[in-house]
C-alpha cells in the first residue's frame, strides 16, 4: 500500500465532524418558538383591537357611502362608426391615381392614403375642433352650469381671469373623461360618446360630434381639392408638353370627382352604425364597490396603526397584548 493511501486510511486524517452542542441545538429551537410566538402576537393584537378595527372600517365605510351618495350620476352614451375607406368612397378614382402618383407627387398634390382613420380621430381630439363644436353648440353655459347665472346671462365671477375659458372646456373633454374614443382591433369599428349627468345631453351631443366631425373633415377635403385644381390649371397654362398636358387634364378629372363626391356625402369619414341614444342606467360612480374598497382599506390601515400602537407601547421590544 503506497504512503498516500496510509496516509488516508489514518483515522486521524479524515474530517471531523463537530461536537454535538445541546446550547446550538437550543437556540435553534428557542428562534423558532419566539417565530411562532410573534406571530401569536400579532394575532393577539389584532383580536383584543378587532372592535377598533371593526369601528374604523364601518365609519370609513359610511363616510365613503354618503361621499358617493353626493357625487353625480354619469351616463355614457356611445356611437358605433364605421371608417369610410377611401377607395370604397371614391369609387376606384384611388387606383386611378395611383397610375398617375409620379406626377401628382412633383405636382405637390396629395392622393388618397386609405388610411386616414387614427388622423381623423386626431382631429376629433384637437383643440381647433373641441373649440368649434363647443362655441357652435354653446356648451360653456352647461359645461360650467354652477359658474354660470342664468338670472343674469352672466359668469358669477366678475374677474375675468377667474371664468371659465375654452381651455378649461377642452380640458374636460379630453383630459376629465367628458369624451371618449375606442377601437376595436378586431373589427376596427369606432365607439365614441360622452359621459354627461344629463342622459338624454349625453346622447345628443355624441350624435352632434359625429355629425359634425364628418362636416369638418369633409370641408378640409373640399378646399384640399379646390387648391389641387387650383395649382392644376396653373401649371396646365404653363406647360406646352403634350403628354403632360394630357396626365395633367386626367388629375384635373380626377380631382374634380373627388370634390362631387365630397360634395354630396354627408358621412365622408365615418359610417354611422348605430347612433347614440339616452343611456337608461348610469356608468359611475360605481357607489358599492367604493364602499367595500373603502371598507377594507380602512381595515387594513386599522390593523396596521394597532400593530404599531403596540409595539411603541411596549418600547420596541414586543408587542402588549392587552
Amino acid at each position: 500500500m503506497s504512503d498516500k493511501k496510509k496516509e488516508n486510511a489514518n483515522p486521524e486524517n479524515q474530517p471531523q465532524l463537530p461536537p454535538f452542542d445541546p446550547r446550538m441545538m437550543a437556540a435553534m429551537y428557542g428562534m423558532q418558538q419566539e417565530d411562532e410566538i410573534d406571530l401569536l402576537e400579532y394575532w393577539r393584537v389584532i383580536w383584543n383591537k378587532r372592535k377598533l378595527i371593526f369601528s374604523l372600517s364601518i365609519a370609513v365605510a359610511l363616510l365613503a357611502a354618503g361621499v358617493s351618495l353626493l357625487m353625480p350620476n354619469i351616463y355614457r352614451a356611445e356611437t358605433l362608426l364605421a371608417p369610410v375607406s377611401e377607395e370604397g368612397a371614391n369609387g376606384g378614382i384611388s387606383s386611378t391615381l395611383s397610375g398617375l402618383g409620379g406626377l401628382a407627387s412633383l405636382a405637390g398634390i396629395s392622393l388618397p392614403s386609405g388610411g386616414n382613420v387614427q388622423e381623423n380621430l386626431a382631429v376629433l381630439n384637437s383643440r381647433e375642433f373641441i373649440w368649434l363644436f363647443v362655441k357652435e353648440q354653446k356648451l360653456m353655459q352647461v359645461l360650467f352650469a354652477d359658474d354660470w347665472n342664468s338670472e343674469t346671462g352672466n359668469w358669477k365671477d366678475t374677474d375675468p381671469e377667474e371664468q371659465p375659458t375654452l381651455w378649461d372646456a377642452y380640458r374636460m373633454f379630453t383630459k376629465k373623461g367628458l369624451l371618449f374614443v375606442s377601437i376595436n382591433k378586431d373589427s376596427g369599428l369606432i365607439t365614441i360618446g360622452i359621459a354627461w349627468k344629463d342622459p338624454e345631453v349625453a346622447a345628443s351631443w355624441a350624435n352632434q360630434l359625429v355629425a359634425r366631425l364628418n362636416e369638418y373633415l369633409r370641408q378640409q377635403a373640399i378646399a384640399r381639392s379646390q387648391e389641387n385644381l387650383k395649382y392644376l390649371y396653373e401649371e396646365l397654362t404653363r406647360t406646352q408638353v403634350e403628354d403632360m398636358r394630357r396626365a395633367l387634364f386626367e388629375l384635373i378629372s380626377q380631382e374634380q370627382q373627388k370634390a362631387m363626391l365630397a360634395n354630396t356625402q354627408k358621412e365622408f369619414a365615418f359610417q354611422i352604425l348605430d347612433g347614440a341614444v339616452a343611456p337608461d342606467e348610469k356608468s359611475e360612480p360605481k357607489r358599492i364597490l367604493i364602499v367595500i374598497l373603502s371598507a377594507l382599506i380602512a381595515g387594513f390601515l386599522g390593523i396596521i396603526f394597532v400593530l404599531a400602537q403596540s409595539w411603541t407601547a411596549k418600547g420596541g421590544e414586543g408587542y402588549a397584548s392587552e
